[in-house]
């Protein structure tokens, strides 16, 4: 087997992995807003994956990259888990996968990679199909949750490039230090909100919320996507993600019992399209 085989076996394995924990996540994470304050809830998520996978690591890593990195997946965070109040977890999923335009310009910035003609292509008509997707929705309240969550996908690819400075690091420890000062971040953020708006009410939902978002949807869901960062170019793993973004719009069709409207089926073909078109090599398609 050649080092190449092993290497996309891997990588098929753990993003099976990333696939399935990050799809239900929404539909947790959704439920958890509705009965905690995003802040607390996400504080509680941090600090109990952080625990996880500090008993895994044994090892703490403080230093600024570590502080960074952190704090843009604090920042995102905060920013997806209170979008969600506004919008439903297929169209939050959706929107969060605006990212990956975010992170081919970033990574082209700051780590030089240089994409495909075909990764530009596909990247660019998949975010013309999440943009032809969000029109429904830019109106009321959730055209503030269409906003937050743009602004989570930005953090999300700072985020995603920046982990590849760091992809030296141990997988375990990195990420137990991160949400360890995610956890920190957010817990002092919490401090200074206004009693009005924060909210609490324990009981099983919001217990099997924090369960799965903490466990399957944090440390695991966590690990499953840097680990894709150590395997592959940050513009070919964020291009093969936008499958979250439809298996979200499949399951909550039954769940919701209702269809996604006609514009919002042809923004998903058309990310699918740009799925495919990122995905198509070419020996020499790159852009100098």
């Amino acid at each position: 087997m050649t080092t190449r085989k092993a290497t996309n076996e891997k990588f098929i394995g753990v993003f099976s992995v990333y696939i399935i924990s990050s799809i239900f996540l929404y539909f947790f994470v959704k439920i958890g807003v509705e009965n905690s304050a995003p802040s607390i809830l996400m504080s509680i998520r941090y600090a109990v994956a952080g625990i996880i996978l500090y008993l895994l690591s044994r090892k703490i890593i403080i230093n600024k990259g570590v502080i960074l990195l952190s704090l843009f997946t604090s920042i995102s965070t905060l920013f997806w888990a209170y979008g969600l109040i506004y919008v439903n977890p297929a169209s939050s999923s959706v929107i969060s996968y605006t990212m990956p335009f975010f992170a081919l310009i970033l990574a082209f910035f700051f780590l030089r990679e240089n994409p495909t003609s075909f990764e530009i292509i596909g990247l660019i008509i998949g975010f013309a199909g999440l943009g032809i997707y969000s029109l429904p929705l830019l109106r009321g309240l959730t055209a503030l949750g269409v906003l937050l969550t743009i602004i989570d996908a930005f953090f999300w690819a700072m985020f995603s490039v920046y982990y590849r400075k760091l992809s030296n690091y141990d997988v375990l420890s990195l990420n137990a230090s991160q949400f360890m000062l995610g956890a920190l971040y957010m817990a002092v953020y919490t401090l200074f909100l206004p009693r009005s708006s924060l909210y609490i009410s324990f009981n099983m939902k919001l217990v099997e919320s924090l369960v799965y978002i903490s466990t399957i949807g944090g440390a695991l869901q966590f690990l499953a996507w840097n680990y894709m960062l150590k395997l592959e170019k940050v513009n070919r793993v964020t291009a093969l993600a936008y499958v979250v973004p439809i298996g979200t719009t499949l399951v909550q069709i039954p769940i919701y019992k209702k269809l996604p409207s006609l514009i919002q089926i042809i923004g998903l073909i058309v990310i699918i399209v740009g799925v495919v078109l990122s995905r198509y090599r070419k020996v020499g398609a790159t852009i100098p």
